[in-house]
């Protein structure tokens, strides 16, 4: 899915981008999804359903040793959209993972002296929007280097074994380096005593996984 009015149509909704940010932590599955963000299992599901078919997750069934097999969703597509906005400027892209964007070439008519400074302008302009897709490359590249080193300290940290809190916390510390306790407890809606006990919990888990 890389058209970018479906993008931004998706992801306009409130409960979508709730959706998304717990998928791409790791996948769930509806009635999970349902429990943790308070939000009833019938919108999750529609809402799942739709971001399904616009590309955006796909899902998978797994069996369960406790229960019935479940149908999980994870991320589909990794991309990223900048909007900027200015006097006598609008400008949105989107950039795949991976790729840089358009480069456009400026032409060389030059004819009178007005030609010749709406030549000079465009040219400058140019040079700017090769500038703007070498930085978008470069930060493509940055936000690829930020999640392999999640994921490699996720992978290190086997997840398997810790509750759902626990993880939610985990991925808060690693997504927001500059939080402290009193900020991540704001946003789980924890005491910060609890988020730092929390804390302290996930490192001696982490010490115990280097042994």
């Amino acid at each position: 899915m890389y058209d970018m009015d479906s993008i931004l149509a998706v992801v306009e909704n409130p409960t979508r981008r709730k959706i998304l940010q717990a998928v791409v932590r790791e996948p769930h599955y509806p009635l999970q999804l349902s429990k943790e963000l308070g939000i009833s299992q019938q919108a999750i599901v529609k809402n799942l359903n739709l971001m399904e078919k616009e590309g955006l997750v796909v899902s998978y069934r797994q069996s369960n040793d406790r229960g019935p097999e479940r149908i999980f969703y994870k991320p589909n597509t990794e991309f990223t959209i900048t909007i900027d906005m200015r006097n006598n400027m609008f400008e949105a892209r989107l950039i795949p993972a991976g790729e840089s964007g358009n480069k456009e070439e400026p032409k060389e008519e030059t004819k009178t002296v007005e030609e010749r400074k709406l030549e000079e302008v465009r040219g400058r302009i140019s040079q700017i929007d090769r500038q703007i897709t070498e930085f978008d490359r470069r930060r493509s590249a940055l936000v690829r280097e930020r999640n392999n080193l999640i994921e490699e300290f996720l992978q290190m940290a086997d997840l398997n074994n810790m509750d759902y809190e626990h993880r939610e916390l985990l991925y808060d510390l690693l997504n927001r380096p500059n939080w402290n306790a009193e900020d991540i407890s704001k946003k789980l809606g924890f005491n910060e005593t609890i988020v730092s006990r929390m804390i302290d919990e996930i490192l001696q888990y982490c010490r115990e996984m280097e042994r």
